[in-house]
Order: structure tokens, then sequence, then C-alpha cells
């Protein structure tokens, strides 16, 4: 993923802690296909990801010196059949989205020759924290602080779903499934923020992750009550970061930021 990363986006935004935490989620058995080589190197994978009961999630990719050999369009197929197995068995019409990045002009002609059409784009931004990032300035009554395990879990899930409601194809996962992200022995609280109004309720948050030098703001949202306070909760992650080379995020929703994976 880190080859591809560079050779389709410039940089990896990706470390193997990553890797191992999203495959722990996965039905290695039935989702997940790889590819090898004569000399049994790894050179492509796939996976798919029942995001709800009738969208699929797929994401795959092939080293940039295995392209053009027919690999990707396997890993499409292996994908397509899964989605129809799927389909057969719960007896309910699937739809299976897959993510690739525009620039990979390879990636593109291959979804398009197998049917599939654009339906959403995402930006990815970031900046360099080469200085140290200046303090968060909070509105009159806000308050920031990180997030609790044991105490936090109910009443950030309700805001996520709350301000993620309109935002593209959303739907509201299952609270158990949730969480799991914060049993995972890489999940760090200091990088999930909350932002909290006078009387202790959760206004908005950010929720990221550290990875070497790099953080991650995964998912931003604020409650409709609190409009213009998304600044608040990235501004207390980022000053936690100062020893980050990198931040990104990606995002696209009044209310909700998420990125496609």
């Amino acid at each position: 993923m880190a080859a591809c990363d560079t050779e389709d986006l410039g940089a990896p935004d990706i470390v193997l802690d990553d890797v191992l935490d999203m495959w722990s989620g996965f039905d290695l058995d039935h989702n997940v296909w790889v590819v090898e080589d004569t000399d049994l190197s790894l050179i492509g994978y796939a996976f798919l990801e029942e995001d709800s009961e009738e969208k699929l999630f797929s994401y795959g990719c092939v080293l940039p010196a295995a392209r053009g050999r027919g690999v990707g369009a396997s890993l499409v197929k292996s994908l397509e059949a899964r989605a129809s197995e799927l389909r057969n068995t719960t007896g309910v019409p699937k739809r299976l989205q897959g993510m690739i990045p525009t620039l990979c002009e390879d990636a593109v002609r291959l979804f398009e020759a197998q049917g599939f059409a654009p339906v959403r784009y995402f930006k990815r931004m970031g900046i360099r924290l080469d200085t140290e990032p200046a303090a968060a300035i909070l509105p009159e009554g806000l308050t920031i602080e990180p997030f609790m395990k044991g105490r936090d879990e109910q009443a950030v899930y309700d805001a996520y779903v709350e301000s993620f409601a309109d935002h593209w194809d959303f739907a509201v996962p299952p609270f158990e499934k949730w969480t799991e992200k914060t049993q995972l022995p890489t999940f760090e609280e200091r990088w999930w923020l909350i932002a909290r109004d006078p009387n202790g309720e959760v206004a908005g948050f950010a929720l990221g992750r550290m990875r070497e030098d790099l953080l991650f703001i995964e998912q931003i949202g604020v409650r409709r009550p609190f409009p213009g306070t998304a600044a608040v909760p990235v501004q207390g992650i980022l000053s936690r970061g100062s020893n980050a080379r990198f931040a990104g995020c990606r995002c696209s929703q009044p209310f909700g930021c998420l990125p496609p994976l």
C-alpha cells in the first residue's frame, strides 16, 4: 500500500499499524484477496467491507511494476463475484463501491471498463507542521478535552450520527462496530478531542491518529446547534501534534467530514 500511495499520491499516508488495525476487522476468509507473482511475492490485493445492509465498500491496489498484466481486472472480478454471492445469500440488492486516486489513470480506465462510473470525489488536504502550532482559540463557553474510554463512547457516537446524517451515502453503523476502533491496541485517547458547551454537551469532535510523524485527522463533526465550531477541536488536535511532520484530513460536508477509507 505504501508503494502504491507513493506512486499515485506522492507519499504514503498509512503505516503498518494502520494496516493491522484495518485488517483486524475483516473477514479474511471471504472478503480479502491477494495476488502473488511467480516468485510468491505479493503484487496486489483487495478487500471488501460490508458497510451497511446494501452497501459494499472495496479498495485494492497493484504494485506499479505489476500493472498492465491483468492483476487489477482479476481483483475487480473477485470483488464483483463476492458482491453477487452476498446478494444471493441475503436476498438484499447490493451496491459495490470502490475508491481510487483520480490521478491513477490505469485504475480509472480499469473501473470504467468494468462498468463503474464516478459518483463522488474527495480531496486530501494537509499541512506541514514545521513550527509550534498556535494555541486553540475557543469561542466563549466552549472547552476542549480528550476522549475518555468508558465515559464518552455513547455521547461521541450520538454526535457522530447527528453530524454525519446529511453526509453523502451515510449509513448509521451499529454502536458496537463504531466503538471497535477504541479497543484497538494502537488507539490513543489524546488524539480524539471533544468540544463541549457550558452544560457539558458534545458540540463537536475531531478524531485523529498519530503514526510515526504523521498526524491524520480521520473525522471532524459538529452537531447542528453549534455551526461554525469545527475549527475548535481541529485546532486542539493540531496543538497536540507539535512533533508531527504532517497533518492531513479528507473533508466533504458542512457538518461532518469523513475519509472514504
